[in-house]
């Protein structure tokens, strides 16, 4: 394929070292700057970290000022959902993956094209020694200096360099822009090609959608700000954003056709193999391999920093990830949970890149555990609703399953529309695939209007001033005058940007601040909110007169002190209750995300097993031991971060820091990292009671409190019940429990009486029933409408008649009690067992319709149901009809 030298040197964790050290050792003079947690903590627009220039975003559009000018990194990303979506990709090709990592270099204002351009070449040619003949690149169309610089700068030949893209005829390749609006610019790509062994179609050519030329590296060079006329303006200062994917550099220089084949993923890939003794060079077994390898990356990360399964956003995605991958290992020959296996494997893979302690992993494994097991279940309901859906059909003359039943098999149990197909063709069946791309669309456009935040929806911005936006004046400060930078208004809905702000932005799971702007004139802004987005401070706000601010506009800030107040006492009982959880629960135990507010608090952590009340009992009782102390809580700002940890702070696992932190240490026994509000002592928080514990994920638990002036209302309000309960029971509150454990015993007994009753098959004249049958095919038939509330009970009926009958066959109609549902039930005597005639099931499946439902069973007993209670005289009519045709 190339002319590489000594290419199986080039590890993974060569080619990543190596990278990094040229732009850091060479007198290039950048910055290493950590990659940034997968799950973005200060942008609420991402789903995920997709790219390494997210955490310098605010950098790179000049809106961010850093100690540095030039930065290299490493960063974790995926791309499952949203615009950047590889997950159906994944397997199928060699190139695309969800978790991937991107190499890059940043310049912001520093230097430009020519030296970007050079540095690119010099890694390619003399750090990983490519083939120059294989290595082409490409530029936008009136992009004229880079490809003079490829040209006659690097001498690179002309038959080597494209130029793509034309912004006048709607192509926007090698032309990258953030929105619509804003900084963008032109950016030059390298590909390298693989040769003909690769492919040889009509795509594999440069510019293709063919394997043979993959692209390595992406030079973006943002120098315009376009305008709504699509006006394009030089910036200031030109920036640089580049990347390149590891695992496509990687399976260049180790000489593979596909990334799988490198050292990133062949471990993994060999030792899943192993569990099943699966053939990794099977077609179709090394593409269930491939997906494994990759998504089980993507939820060891992931879930390492933090992500939850569930229905929405992140969540959801991640569930997407795992039913993917359990597709693929079910067809393999994993009949059971394996995931959870495979994630120690992960962290072995990444040992010494990545921090992944073991009981981090061990957390990750028991969360990966607990959903692979709901959804092996959920397979088995699938599969059990789709042949329901198709003998329903069957019944009907249809043999098309529709697009909107398709998308039900795929969002409710995971069933791809391949499976839908496949399962589909067996009995005869069709899809209607048109019908079901149209239900996907639909979800997406759903997906895509909850992504909207703040930067994309609104009035237009008034710009008075450039930059601004990231000072935040203090915690103690409430009023100040401030100048305003940029402004929108839509309705009553404001939004500012300001010079600078006491208002305290949402972080760290403590709400934001409230309080009030108010302009010389009068007109006062309620400020409800205050978001940071990428590092600028929006204030967010209602005033119904409407604004008409100008550069010499002032306004007086108040930030409401008491509310302030609130949140601090709350968050510094947070702080508290995670060391009391450590000290009574476990060290194991790992903050997995946190809400503060003014009236209460919650706090998610890792643990796998409900919380007893000793446990709960314990916990409060250790931070009200503390808050008793009356201890000084020490904040100190700007400490390197390796002497916060070195001095024992705790910092969240899968949370990025800067070079320096706050520490908030409260007596001896809490220190942590954290830029929240809090208390000046821990007696300021009078009193701390939990009012809540429950289970939020697999292996994740959470638990609600209040302290204060919100403990007192609690305490009120519950003493006033307890008095109340005293008063209904007629009984002291000291005698509640001995009275409420004597009625709960008295509701068992009676219970049991009723249960005997149903079972015995009261409230149903059997006798009555058994008369009135008349005889179809030689044996009695009867059919019945009676009032039971229940199956259990409507089961116990048909089993008595049965028994009393032995050669009759019966139907049993009754109305469920709690759901108003029509439940059915029908049964033959034992006798009958023999003759194939004689068969419940077909009765039932026939009569279903009539009541809205379905069902089905065995010859000799049989239940069904529907929601229609007005069909239940036309079906009791009907029914020794129906039993004389299945008969006959």
């Amino acid at each position: 394929m190339s002319t590489i030298t000594n290419n199986e040197a080039w590890t993974h964790r060569k080619v990543r070292r190596t990278y990094l050290d040229y732009f850091v050792k060479n007198k290039l003079n950048h910055q290493e700057v950590e990659g940034s947690s997968i799950i973005p903590r200060d942008d609420p627009t991402l789903l995920f970290c997709n790219a390494g220039m997210n955490q310098f975003k605010s950098a790179l559009l000049g809106e961010e000022k850093r100690s540095y000018s030039r930065a290299t990194s490493v960063q974790p990303c995926v791309r499952a959902g949203g615009k950047h979506n590889d997950l159906d990709n994944v397997g199928k090709n060699g190139r695309h993956l969800t978790w991937f990592e991107m190499l890059g270099n940043w310049s912001f204002g520093d230097y430009g094209k020519l030296e970007t351009i050079r540095m690119a070449w010099d890694v390619s040619v003399n750090i990983f020694k490519l083939d120059v003949s294989r290595i082409y690149v490409s530029v936008y169309k009136d992009d004229h200096e880079s490809y003079n610089i490829w040209k006659d700068i690097i001498g690179v030949e002309a038959s080597h360099i494209y130029r793509f893209g034309d912004l006048d005829k709607g192509d926007d390749e090698n032309f990258w822009s953030m929105g619509p609006v804003g900084p963008c610019g032109p950016c030059t790509e390298l590909f390298y090609d693989l040769g003909p062994e690769a492919g040889t179609s009509p795509d594999d050519v440069m510019g293709g959608e063919g394997d043979r030329y993959m692209e390595y590296w992406n030079n973006v060079f943002m120098q315009y700000n376009r305008d709504e006329d699509g006006k394009l303006t030089p910036l200031p200062a030109l920036s640089v954003d580049t990347g390149m994917g590891l695992e496509r550099i990687v399976m260049i220089l180790q000489d593979k056709f596909s990334v799988f084949d490198t050292d990133c993923f062949q471990a993994i890939i060999k030792d899943v193999a192993a569990m099943v003794d699966a053939d990794p060079n099977h077609p179709q077994q090394k593409i269930d391999l491939q997906v494994i390898a990759d998504h089980i990356r993507s939820l060891t990360f992931v879930i390492s920093e933090g992500g939850q399964f569930s229905n929405e956003g992140r969540g959801y995605v991640l569930r997407r990830i795992l039913r993917r991958a359990v597709r693929h290992g079910r067809r393999l020959g994993f009949d059971g949970p394996f995931l959870w296996r495979i994630a120690p494997l992960v962290a072995r893979e990444f040992e010494g890149v990545y921090n992944l302690p073991p009981h981090i992993i061990e957390n990750t494994a028991t969360t990966l555990k607990d959903e692979e097991e709901r959804f092996f279940r959920t397979i088995d309901r699938g599969m059990n609703r789709i042949h329901a859906m198709m003998d329903q059909h069957s019944q009907e003359n249809r043999k098309v399953i529709t697009g909107q039943e398709a998308f039900e098999l795929y969002d409710t149990f995971g069933f791809p529309v391949d499976l839908t197909e496949i399962e589909a063709s067996e009995r005869g069946f069709s899809v209607d695939t048109q019908g079901f791309e149209e239900e996907m669309e639909a979800q997406r456009a759903r997906s895509r209007q909850s992504a909207r935040f703040y930067d994309n929806e609104g009035g237009e911005w008034v710009n008075l001033r450039e930059g601004g936006g990231q000072g935040f004046a203090g915690y103690g400060l409430s009023e100040m005058t401030v100048s305003i930078q940029r402004y929108r208004q839509e309705g009553d809905r404001v939004e500012l940007i300001l010079n600078q702000t006491p208002f305290y932005a949402e972080s760290g799971g403590e709400v934001a601040d409230r309080g009030t702007l108010t302009a010389p004139s009068g007109t006062v802004i309620h400020i409800d909110n205050v978001q940071k987005v990428n590092g600028i401070i929006h204030h967010l706000g209602q005033c119904e007169i409407p604004l008409n601010f100008d550069q010499t506009t002032e306004l007086q800030t108040w930030v409401d002190e008491v509310y302030r107040m609130q949140k601090a006492l709350h968050h510094t009982a947070t702080h508290l209750m995670h060391a009391a959880l450590k000290e009574e629960v476990g060290t194991h135990v790992e903050q997995k995300g946190s809400v503060v507010e003014a009236t209460r608090l919650r706090f998610d952590f890792s643990h796998s097993q409900i919380l007893s009340q000793s446990d709960l009992g314990a916990v409060e009782s250790w931070v009200n031991e503390r808050i008793r102390r009356n201890e000084l809580i020490t904040i100190e700002d700007g400490v390197p971060i390796a002497e916060a940890q070195a001095a024992g702070a705790l910092a969240l696992f899968g949370e990025k820091y800067g070079d320096s932190v706050r520490t908030v240490q409260a007596g001896d026994d809490s220190f942590e990292l954290c830029g929240g509000n809090h208390a000046e002592r821990t007696g300021d928080i009078a009193y701390f009671t939990i009012t809540s514990e429950s289970g939020v994920a697999a292996g994740v638990r959470r638990i609600e409190a209040v302290v204060g002036a919100s403990a007192e209302r609690l305490i009120q309000k519950e003493r006033g019940l307890l008095r109340q309960l005293g008063q209904s029971l007629k009984t002291d509150n000291a005698r509640l429990l001995e009275r409420t454990e004597a009625l709960q015993t008295e509701v068992r007994q009676l219970k049991k009486a009723l249960d005997k009753a149903r079972k015995s098959g009261a409230g149903v004249d059997l006798d009555a029933i058994i008369k009135s049958a008349t005889e179809i095919g030689g044996v009695p038939f009867a059919a019945a409408h009676v009032e039971l509330s229940d199956r259990a009970s409507l089961a116990a009926a048909m089993d008595k008649l049965r028994e009393r009958s032995p050669k009759g066959a019966f139907l049993l109609v009754a109305v469920e009690e709690d759901s108003g549902k029509v439940m059915l039930t029908a049964g033959i005597g034992h006798e009958l067992k023999k003759d194939k005639r004689f068969h419940a099931g077909k009765l039932i499946s026939k009569l279903s319709p009539l009541v809205g439902g379905r069902g089905g069973g065995r010859p000799d007993f049989a239940n069904g149901g529907g929601t229609d209670t007005s069909g239940i005289e036309i079906l009791v009519q009907q029914a020794a009809e129906t039993w004389a045709s299945i008969i006959a």
